[in-house]
């Protein structure tokens, strides 16, 4: 193992003891299944089948699956359901981070369900396809195709017809107001932490940058490459890592605050050049594309219409953006707020960019996290 991969997964585990439970790690590489037994509340990680799976753009996605992580158990009346979407290059465990005790998200009340995002490399992707549809084969994947498959989970085998709520950050945030649209009428409420209804031309162009990136290196290969592009992937990671803080975050350093700290600002992006390097680049671009096609509107219910779209979110909402955020900016949610009929807008005063929604010490402030918390804590007494 090289020294920055080391270093990488050192971080990494030392990064566990500044969330709040110590024995959940950050990054999806590391087998959980011991530290499940500690964990004081049931949980479980499986497969759920999908089959040959019909997706938005009439292609068919075969054999398809999610990888689903249950943190709590559902009472009597299943009424205690959260939804908790994944977000851009996260996992189930990346959620993990914002469950205890005494959180918001407490499994000994909730019954926490996690699908991973299609192109994750846990649910169905690039890298776990079989030919035809491996690698750069692999069909395009909107966030109404992860919702669809999300809502045949919660219906299917949990048996749920009325979730408590949906939350999730960053593209999990978008996937909450996608889940809104479709299934407001019957679910509590959601929660969009950092995140839009639809991806602004901004942050597309920002994002095109990053797929332009990857893809320059030689070794990529229309995406047929034999070993991980290494230079793409360094480009994509410098790319995507500078819209995580805006310019006064990553000057005064808060950077390097992160997890438990770095000496300086060039250990701070080999760790997170390792991060990036070690997910399989067909899988950052399946996401990415997921992310720039983002817009509630784009479904046969709305005609392309996204304010249609908003308006028939009509479960409440708590819309809770950063006010540093580069990626989805807080004034880019006002408009949409103002097209729900049961929509606030809570901005987290920061300086801790798009992190900040990430619920964890290890990413943002404890002022950041105990503020997140109080407002969910809130609203689910609100939906309750």
């Amino acid at each position: 193992m090289n020294s920055d991969r080391r270093k990488f997964f050192d971080y990494s585990v030392k990064a566990i003891a500044l969330a709040y439970l110590s024995m959940i790690n950050l990054f999806p590489k590391v087998n959980l299944s011991e530290d499940k037994k500690k964990l004081p509340w049931k949980s479980k990680t499986f497969k759920f089948p999908l089959e040959n799976f019909k997706l938005q753009s009439g292609e068919t996605l075969n054999n398809a699956f999610l990888l689903v992580d249950v943190n709590g158990e559902l009472n009597s009346s299943k009424s205690n359901a959260i939804i908790f979407a994944t977000c851009f290059a996260g996992s189930h465990k990346f959620n993990q981070m914002a469950y205890g005790i005494d959180r918001a998200l407490n499994p000994l009340k909730y019954c926490i369900i996690t699908p991973n995002l299609f192109c994750s490399g846990h649910s169905s992707s690039p890298s776990n396809t079989a030919p035809t549809q491996d690698g750069p084969r692999f069909p395009s994947i909107s966030y109404y195709d992860n919702i669809n498959a999300q809502d045949k989970l919660i219906s299917e085998y949990f048996g749920i017809t009325n979730p408590l709520m949906y939350i999730g950050f960053s593209m999990g945030a978008q996937q909450a107001f996608h889940w809104g649209a479709l299934h407001g009428d019957k679910t509590g409420g959601i929660i969009p932490l950092c995140g839009t209804a639809k991806t602004t031309t901004q942050n597309w162009i920002t994002l095109e940058g990053c797929k332009l990136a990857l893809q320059s290196d030689v070794n990529y290969n229309n995406g047929d490459y034999i070993s991980p592009p290494k230079k793409g992937l360094k480009a994509f990671s410098r790319n995507y890592t500078s819209t995580l803080f805006d310019k006064e975050g990553y000057e005064e350093g808060l950077h390097l605050n992160l997890f438990d700290g770095f000496e300086d600002t060039e250990s701070y992006l080999n760790y997170m050049d390792a991060f990036f390097g070690s997910i399989d680049a067909n899988d950052l671009l399946g996401m990415l594309n997921t992310w720039q096609m983002g817009d509630i509107g784009k479904h046969q219910k709305f005609n392309n219409n996204t304010k249609e779209a908003l308006a028939n979110i009509n479960c409440p909402a708590l819309v809770m953006p950063s006010s540093t955020d580069l990626s989805f900016p807080a004034r880019n949610n006002i408009p949409e707020v103002s097209e729900m009929s049961d929509a606030e807008l809570v901005i987290i005063n920061t300086k801790h960019g798009h992190l900040a929604g990430g619920m964890s010490t290890a990413l943002t402030s404890q002022e950041d996290v105990t503020f997140i918390d109080k407002n969910i804590k809130e609203f689910l007494k609100k939906i309750t």
